[in-house]
């Protein structure tokens, strides 16, 4: 809860609003996580807590192709917005649910997103068992949280997950495929070191 809002309630006042906020600050994260993840195609994806479908309007914008999508969010004005924008995709799904108990069948996705959700999340556990449940064999997860929350962080759950970049949040991710070393050759971006249950930034890779 946040106060007396609840999260999809605080989501919905904001929605109309949301891209005008936010996009900035998000479209950043974005070019951080594709510069790392090397990707200009993607799968099957779900982008959970995908408001009003800013990733989508990035990876249009950016020709990063997709198969299909499915967009889904606790917020019914987010998913409004995001639909009011992208319904002429028919590869384009959106779905209204909790991330803590997500509608779909096991082991469907190729690339998963949840970027700035983490910390909104009660159940941090059993979201990341939802995940990995919905990841197809050889699929992928990106999770993004807030550098300044104290909050559980993916890796302690789970420590297939690592922390492999920061700007503005802190990314973590999860790849069945390939080691995460491939990312480490990926030019400008923070790079971090985890130190216990500590992260701390070092210099920017590649600035040598």
């Amino acid at each position: 809860m946040t106060g007396s809002l609840s999260v999809d309630e605080l989501y919905n006042i904001t929605s109309r609003s949301y891209d005008t906020l936010y996009r900035d600050e998000q479209y950043r994260k974005y070019r951080t996580i594709f510069k790392i993840l090397g990707q200009n195609s993607l799968n099957i994806v779900a982008d959970i807590g995908c408001g009003t479908g800013l990733l989508i309007d990035y990876l249009k914008e950016n020709n990063i192709r997709f198969n299909e999508y499915v967009c889904m969010d606790i917020s019914e004005g987010m998913i409004r917005g995001a639909r009011d924008k992208h319904s002429d995709n028919p590869r384009i799904v959106f779905i209204l649910a909790d991330a803590e108990q997500m509608p779909f069948r096991d082991t469907v996705f190729s690339e998963i997103f949840m970027i700035t959700v983490w910390n909104n999340i009660d159940n941090k556990k059993e979201t990341l068992k939802e995940i990995f449940r919905i990841m197809a064999g050889e699929g992928s997860a990106v999770v993004t949280i807030l550098k300044k929350a104290k909050d559980i962080t993916p890796d302690m759950i789970d420590e297939k997950f690592k922390a492999i970049a920061e700007d503005i949040d802190i990314i973590y991710v999860y790849n069945k495929k390939e080691s995460i070393r491939q990312f480490l050759n990926t030019p400008n971006y923070i790079m971090v070191k985890q130190t216990g249950k500590t992260t701390e930034e070092d210099e920017p890779h590649g600035s040598r």
